[in-house]
Order: structure tokens, then C-alpha cells, then sequence
């Protein structure tokens, strides 16, 4: 199998061509090299025998003269601007990387690759701020009485902010070019992936976050007062859902999927603290404060969709992958 992977060198696209090396695959992986830690990301791909050659996605005229003619079994569309802040600071930036790089991608596979499977990842921020779902706030986190299983896909879409927008806009061109031109392709609207690899910020890639300030020490500034709750989906569970979706699309499909840890691995950020502490004596020192814009008090995916599809289901809990980013913090304190 041949595939080619954008934003490889993203913590995602990392885990994800190990994956794909570790089962025998040929991998053509790309990245702008505009993220912090990608750099080291790709030395460890060069390790292991995969070369990151530096194309932007929304750059056409790079993107066709890089691939020019090649043929793919399956594509991994994983290059994104992926921060609601960043959105908010540079709008045209983030339009022309989820956007733009996203039809960029589906104009190749169409003129030139159109057997390939196309997987491109979009966001549970295309579902807004959820403010016409009943949420009830408890001791340490929120809820939502009326999905306790998850949201599913029936849930109406309500773009909101630049960053919505996007991801918005690329997650109905993958669904439109399934629709009008027959490909295969999917759209992932993700919650909170985590894992080896990342390199987190305050504003994306919270639980990575928020576990190195705590094992650190560090003071922590919240936005709202620590109850929002997500489910945790491992980097590892969704490298092999990609390789499963990969081998199952059919043209013309409706294939737009809700993507997380599911109910089992839903946790707040009060409730991460607690874990942390009562394992590792680790206490977390924070102060409260006002909301992100468009923040989601609550999104848990409910997973039925792509589970019938493709019978996957995720097999790391958010125990295992949070025990995980502790000692891997522990460890470079260590060092």
C-alpha cells in the first residue's frame, strides 16, 4: 500500500507513519514545518525510515509539482491550522491552510489520484458552542442529560469562529466530492486526540498541557472554572482507524464521522487534576477565569457511526494514556 500523508511531521502524522511503517506500508509524507517540535518529529520519521519533504498544502502550484503524477492507494489529509485563538489572529492564514490546502488536496486526488481513499480530519468545534443543548453543571464537570451516549452526527452544524469556519467549510468539500465526483473520501470531526509526539500549547493539545504544568509545578491560568469535559481519544486508536477507514470507503458515501474516546474516556479538568493527584502526589495549582469564545462546556463523541462501519472501537483508556504523559514528563526532568 502506498500513502501519502500531509502534515506528517504533526504529532498525529507522526503516530501515524509509524503505524503505517510498522505494517509494511510505502509512505510519501509532507509538512510545512510551521509548528512548534515538528522538526524533531521528523528527525524521528528520518529514523525510522521516513523522509518529510517540506510542501505547503495551500500552496497549489508546490503541491502539484511535488506530486506531479504519482498515484496513491490511500491519503491521510492531516496538515491543519488547528488553534481557535490563532484562527481569531491571522483569519486569512487559517482559511487558506483548512480551506484551501484541504481543496487543494481533493483537486489532486480527483484529476490525478481519484481510486485513492481520502481521510481528512475536521473538528467537534463545527457543532458551536452547543448553547441549544440542555448541560447541567455538577461538582467537578458538566454534563448533558439528554446524550448519554455522546453526540452523534445528527447534531445541527453552527460554525463559530474563524477556526469553525474552516474546518467547517474542508469537512463539507470532503463530504461535496464523496457526493458530486464519486471519490472516497471521509471527514473525522475529532474531539481531544492526545500521545506521543505532541507538543502542546495552552490553547490546543490540553490534556498534554495541562499534565506537564502539574507534573512541573507550574501555576495554571484556567479559562472557565475547569468543568468542561471531553472524551480522550489516543493517537494510537486513531492511526489505526484511519488505516481501517482507508480499506472500507466507498465512493459517493456518506462518511462524515463523530471520532473520540467515546462515554468510557470522558474526563473534565478538575477530574485530571484529581487523577494526577491521587496517583502521582502531583497537586495542581490554578486559578479560574473567563471563558474561551465558542469554549463547548461538554463534547463527548458517540462513536456508533464509524463503529458500524468499520467495527472499531478504541482500546487505550484515558488512565493508560494520561499514566503515559506523566512519566514521560517525569522522565525529562530527569534528563
Amino acid at each position: 500500500m502506498k500513502w501519502l500523508v500531509t502534515g506528517a511531521a504533526g504529532f498525529i502524522g507522526t503516530n501515524l507513519c509509524k503505524y503505517l511503517t510498522e505494517q509494511g506500508a510505502t509512505v510519501v509524507a509532507i509538512d510545512d514545518f510551521s509548528r512548534d517540535g515538528v522538526l524533531s518529529n521528523a528527525a524521528f520519521l528520518n529514523s525510522i525510515g521516513v523522509q518529510v519533504d517540506k510542501v505547503d498544502v495551500s500552496d497549489k502550484v508546490a503541491l502539484e509539482a511535488y506530486l506531479s503524477d504519482s498515484r496513491f492507494d490511500s491519503i491521510a489529509h492531516l496538515a491543519g491550522q488547528v488553534s481557535l485563538l490563532q484562527s481569531i489572529t491571522d483569519p486569512r492564514r487559517d482559511f487558506e491552510i483548512n480551506v484551501l490546502g484541504t481543496l487543494n488536496v481533493l483537486e489532486y486526488v480527483r484529476l490525478k489520484s481519484p481510486d485513492a481513499s481520502l481521510i481528512g480530519m475536521s473538528s467537534n468545534k463545527i457543532y458551536g458552542d452547543l448553547q441549544s443543548v440542555e448541560i447541567l453543571e455538577q461538582d467537578v464537570r458538566y454534563s448533558a442529560p439528554n446524550f448519554p451516549n455522546g453526540f452523534d452526527e445528527s447534531l445541527p452544524l453552527s460554525f463559530h469562529g474563524p477556526y469553525g469556519c474552516s474546518k467547517g467549510a474542508a469537512d463539507q468539500y470532503l463530504a461535496d466530492y464523496s457526493r458530486i465526483f464519486g471519490l472516497k473520501s471521509a471527514s473525522l470531526r475529532q474531539s481531544s486526540v492526545y500521545g506521543p509526539f505532541q507538543h502542546p500549547r495552552a490553547d490546543q493539545g490540553w490534556v498534554a498541557f495541562l499534565t506537564a504544568a502539574i507534573v512541573r509545578g507550574e501555576h495554571i491560568h484556567l479559562n472557565g472554572v475547569g468543568k468542561q469535559v471531553r472524551d480522550l481519544l489516543h493517537a494510537s486508536d486513531l492511526a489505526r482507524l484511519i488505516v481501517r477507514l482507508s480499506e472500507v470507503l466507498k465512493p459517493g458515501g456518506d462518511n462524515q464521522f463523530n471520532v473520540g474516546g467515546g462515554p468510557d474516556n470522558a474526563i473534565s479538568i478538575l477530574e485530571l487534576f484529581s487523577l494526577i493527584e491521587e496517583n502521582y502526589g502531583c497537586r495542581a495549582s490554578y486559578s479560574t477565569g473567563a471563558l474561551r469564545p465558542s469554549d463547548q462546556m461538554i463534547f463527548i463523541s458517540n462513536n456508533k457511526k464509524v463503529h458500524q462501519l468499520t467495527g472499531w472501537t478504541p482500546t487505550v483508556s484515558y488512565k493508560q494514556g494520561i499514566a503515559a504523559l506523566v512519566e514521560l514528563e517525569m522522565d525529562s526532568l530527569k534528563s
